[in-house]
């Protein structure tokens, strides 16, 4: 995938090459941008060409990766990984990472997609020309791709009116709920409705919301995901294992992804320069209506966990919080229980594992036992 990130070096600096310095400061403005500027931040801010050039070399391919991440969970599941013809609507696409992650998918054959056909709806124009040039640079050879764009404001109540009846496949919203909800021009029901009415005309449909990983972000997805079970039946396929309450909400807590990724190699030099680039950080759903779930392409017995945490080392033990059975569960292993090479040191946040048995110290808190079999059974 790495060698395919010199398209958007190509694209922010055409017959030049950038120094370190230049890249880094762009980011560096961008970044600024989407976080402690973000309140002041104009709605068509890629016409300030330096920001522009930072969200290509930057957050085009950390969105990509963020796809890339969910996509590959998602095609795990038998009927989908076959695929052939994927119909996908994309509102608040930017410059299309989510086509641009599934074409990295089919270039090393994890998915088998032969046909997509994809409808973007972005507010701005910069990202919409943007998005053209990559598709038409990164395209599988073999692959029939159609893509649309539409320049609509996601939180324009009047374009969904337009879009229910062309029943997609997967539904995509991504970095848009801040925009959708606190403009306050689409109530949360209406919102609903909107799915609702997706559904309808096509009961297969697979919505996927991705949000950044802060915690008034994730807490909304999270409300929003609740809503969504409560109120329309659907039931997640990832990252939760079921459809009861967010166990982070319940637990006045909140509920991120942090993912390993490969970073293009003109932002390896970053690292040196103190800035972290060999992770990304974002809270997402995968909602169905046919209760599907990512456990389902697990091998194997036993309770399957959701790890929300680093491993925390601690004199005499170490642990983590898990989501299990719909509560934020404190779980432990001694020290003198395992030693430095076993599985149970190896589980990374986001893992999904299983356990064979264990000890119940109370309601919030379990104990894994020197003879529990654990077994890592997806790291996404």
């Amino acid at each position: 995938m790495k060698e395919r990130y010199i398209s958007f070096l190509n694209l922010s600096f055409p017959n030049k090459n950038p120094t370190k310095e230049q890249i880094k400061n762009l980011i560096l403005k961008t970044s600024n941008l989407f976080t402690f500027k973000s309140a002041h931040r104009k709605s068509d801010y890629m016409s300030d060409e330096d920001v522009l050039r930072g969200y290509i070399l930057y957050f085009v391919p950390v969105n990509i990766a963020k796809h890339y991440s969910i996509f590959k969970e998602l095609f795990r599941y038998p009927f989908l990984k076959n695929k052939k013809d994927l119909k996908i609507l994309d509102i608040g696409c930017g410059p299309a990472p989510a086509l641009l992650s599934l074409f990295n998918l089919i270039e090393e054959g994890i998915i088998y997609l032969e046909q997509i056909k994809y409808l973007g709806i972005e507010s701005e124009e910069k990202a919409i020309s943007i998005a053209e040039k990559l598709i038409s640079d990164l395209k599988p050879e073999k692959l029939i791709a159609e893509s649309e764009f539409i320049k609509a404001n996601a939180s324009d109540l009047k374009i969904y009116k337009n879009l229910i009846n062309i029943k997609p496949d997967i539904v995509i919203f991504s970095n848009s709920l801040g925009e959708i909800f606190e403009k306050r021009e689409i109530e949360l029901d209406d919102f609903i409705e909107i799915i609702r009415f997706f559904y309808y005309k096509n009961p297969k449909t697979t919505l996927i919301i991705i949000e950044p990983g802060t915690k008034k972000a994730s807490i909304s997805l999270h409300r929003l995901r609740d809503s969504l079970i409560e109120k329309i039946g659907l039931y997640p396929y990832s990252p939760c294992l079921n459809d009861l309450p967010c166990s982070a909400l319940k637990a006045n807590n909140w509920c991120y992804e942090e993912r390993k990724w490969s970073p293009p190699d003109y932002l390896n030099f970053l690292i040196s320069v103190g800035l972290q680039i060999n992770y990304i950080k974002f809270s997402y759903i995968v909602l169905r209506k046919d209760r599907v779930n990512i456990k389902d392409t697990f091998e194997g017995d036993g309770e399957i966990i959701k790890n929300t945490s680093h491993l925390l080392r601690e004199k005499g033990k170490s642990r983590l919080w898990a989501c299990w059975k719909g509560e934020l569960i404190d779980m432990e292993k001694l020290k003198r229980d395992f030693s430095e090479d076993e599985i149970w040191l190896k589980i990374k946040k986001g893992d999904y594992f299983s356990i064979d048995k264990y000890l119940k110290l109370s309601n919030k808190k379990v104990r894994l036992p020197k003879d529990c079999k654990i077994k890592i059974l997806y790291s996404p």
